[in-house]
């Protein structure tokens, strides 16, 4: 029997009386793969950021589990053991190397002082070699190219050894070059890994490309979760976006590609 992950039952979110997530219901198996979409301001990052815990301020009601637990009766520390996250690129950047990113990602794991064991180097060192960042270890973020600074958020959040990992529209601001390597990158790390992963993208030919679940939200409400197909079948992106979409087969891969109609 699955193991179910991440269990979300009628959760509402509002923000200073502003209504941002509204009745979402839906549940994740471990090693299962979730593409979140919908237009700007549907509420996609702000769930990202309620799986986190990081509102501080803010009212909810219903419930998240992760692993059949109530999100909120995880200690902060027990939580960061089991889910990590990689940032938006183009965003803030640390002022670390990558190396020192990585061994700051074990600090759930860490005794008092923060003093990395064998296990921490040797899950520092893994995570270098997985995403091929072993070569660039001691450069500083601010020095690499944005996709490179990308895998070393994944590599991080690899580092970590969560169950769960969450990515926040991971390829935004990146060249098509690096969103190829990027996504390859993701796809390796969930297929032989088995890890859990949610993903937030304004690429509608990402869920495709990954053949995993799909949830699609408008106005902080969820129109659609379920598998690539059905959701094509029901023509739930024209009602999510308000705009007419074309469904071709990949010249090259065959698998369902989408277009905007002009």
């Amino acid at each position: 029997m699955e193991q179910t992950m991440l269990h979300i039952q009628q959760f509402s979110f509002a923000l200073e009386g502003n209504s941002i997530l509204d009745g979402l219901s839906f549940s994740l198996a471990k090693g299962e793969y979730l593409s979140v979409i919908g237009p700007n301001g549907a509420g996609k990052s702000t769930l990202l950021k309620c799986l986190m815990r990081v509102h501080e301020h803010g009212t909810s009601r219903g419930e998240i589990r992760l692993k059949g637990r109530l999100l909120s009766e995880y200690a902060q520390r027990t939580l960061a053991a089991l889910v990590s996250y990689v940032p938006q690129a183009g965003g803030w950047v640390p002022p670390f190397t990558v190396e020192e990113l990585l061994r700051l990602s074990r600090y759930p794991y860490l005794a008092a002082g923060g003093v990395l064991g064998k296990t921490d180097q040797e899950a520092v060192k893994k995570a270098l070699y997985l995403t091929d960042m072993h070569m660039l270890a001691s450069r500083r973020l601010t020095s690499l190219s944005g996709g490179e600074r990308q895998k070393a958020f994944v590599a991080a959040a690899l580092a970590q050894e969560t169950e769960i990992i969450l990515l926040d529209e991971p390829a935004s601001f990146l060249d098509p070059k690096h969103t190829a390597e990027l996504n390859r990158l993701i796809r390796v790390l969930h297929r032989e890994h088995g890890v859990t992963m949610l993903t937030v993208t304004h690429d509608l030919n990402h869920p495709l490309c990954m053949e995993g679940k799909i949830l699609v939200l408008r106005q902080g409400r969820q129109l659609f979760f379920g598998q690539t197909q059905e959701m094509l079948r029901k023509n739930i992106l024209e009602d999510a976006f308000s705009h007419q979409f074309i469904c071709f087969p990949h010249p090259g891969t065959g698998r369902p590609t989408l277009l905007a109609k002009e």
